[in-house]
């Protein structure tokens, strides 16, 4: 073994070998003869490990975390996120994983230092989806480290178990008594868009006149940008789709002056943004007698009617512009008269008790053996009735 001691360090424990004829000597991270020996046999498997793998192993300890990050938010966040994702992992660095892990060494940042760090953002009252998107950022960074040659391996840790998020959508009649108390013009036509073809507010705020084809049968409206601070960007998943409008919608557009190629434009011609156009919505609520709400509960409200009227799973994704189904489940609601109906058909199918308590069960007429079936028989007992009324013959 090269453990030694450093009378000139203060007695410290170092290991000090030799590796392809190149002298390594480094400080033992246990003050102890075992924890250098131990130490020693560690940085002898890694060297191995990295000529296997092409690294250099002389390439000595990777940088700290404080200037890993800089370099990752440059060379990696910048080129490869939209603004809005560089603005939430930049504070997720700044405000929670910088003053922790900034002056660590990457390989530092174990499996136990990271779940002393979760248990201490909890505490500090942080609810597990928040501190799961700050976990989320720590990991892409440690994987890029990985990927860049900085760094052995990503270490393991356990992601927060969060519940499902509830989700608001109105009734009918809070919608009602909302639009009720909106007044003509730009915001009605703007909360009537929301609600009828469950557009973000981004991509309301960044449709344009040149994206309306109302001469056709079905008239639609292409979603293919998003306006975030002001500058119209690609949307959310870099996709484009159509949505069609309904009578009601082109009513309210119709009633809008063009004087922008933008059709909801600022007064200055600028572009809204969410948060500072809240107040308007809060007001209608206000008025309406409703809890204030956020402009999001508007595309909950259009894919909850949607799916309550029975559309299919894929057409609303399609609709919504979800990548995942689990993402579009996240919006579907059921309403009570949904559940109600539900209810009363579970009760039709289920057998009925008798005066005695007992289920009556109909039992299936018995069937035939094959040889007493003509093959004329046989035919008809293989077609069945479409919903239409026709009969069709079942295919298996």
């Amino acid at each position: 073994m090269a453990a030694i001691r450093r009378p000139d360090r203060g007695d410290e424990w170092w290991v000090d070998f030799r590796y392809r004829r190149r002298r390594v000597r480094r400080r033992s991270p246990v003050q102890t003869k075992r924890g250098a020996e131990q130490y020693d046999r560690q940085l002898r498997q890694e060297f191995a490990e990295d000529e296997t793998h092409g690294r250099n192993p002389f390439a000595g300890p990777p940088p700290t975390f404080g200037e890993f990050a800089e370099r990752w938010m440059r060379e990696y966040v910048t080129p490869n996120n939209r603004s809005s994702v560089q603005r939430s992992k930049h504070f997720a660095l700044g405000r929670h994983l910088l003053p922790r892990f900034g002056r660590c060494r990457l390989d530092e940042i174990t499996t136990a230092a990271i779940d002393r760090f979760i248990a201490d953002e909890v505490q500090h009252g942080l609810r597990p989806k928040t501190v799961n998107n700050i976990l989320s950022v720590l990991h892409t960074s440690l994987a890029t480290a990985a990927d860049w040659g900085l760094l052995r391996g990503v270490p393991r840790h356990r992601w927060l178990r969060v519940g499902d998020t509830r989700f608001r959508a109105l009734s009918e009649a809070e919608e009602l008594a909302l639009l009720a108390h909106v007044p003509l013009g730009f915001w009605r036509a703007f909360v009537v868009f929301l609600l009828h073809t469950g557009a973000r507010f981004s991509e309301a705020a960044a449709a344009e006149w040149s994206d309306l084809q109302v001469d056709q049968d079905t008239p639609v409206i292409r979603i293919c940008r998003v306006g975030r601070n002001g500058i119209a960007g690609a949307t959310k998943t870099g996709s484009h789709r159509t949505l069609p409008l309904t009578a009601e919608l082109l009513s309210e557009i119709a009633r809008l002056g063009r004087t922008h190629e933008r059709i909801f434009p600022k007064p200055d011609g600028g572009m809204m943004n969410p948060a500072s156009k809240m107040k308007y919505l809060h007001r209608f609520c206000r008025l309406a007698g409703l809890d204030p709400f956020g402009w999001h509960t508007l595309r909950h409200t259009f894919a909850s009617r949607l799916a309550a009227a029975g559309t299919p799973v894929h057409v609303l994704q399609r609709l919504l512009g979800h990548t995942t189904l689990k993402m579009t489940m996240r919006y579907v609601h059921v309403d009570p008269a949904t559940l109600i109906a539900t209810a009363a058909t579970i009760r039709h199918a289920l057998p009925i008790p008798d005066p005695n308590g007992t289920p009556v069960v109909t039992r299936p007429p018995p069937r035939l053996p094959m040889e007493a079936i003509s093959p004329v028989d046989f035919r008809s007992t293989q077609q069945k009735t479409d919903p239409l009324g026709s009969a069709s013959v079942w295919s298996g």
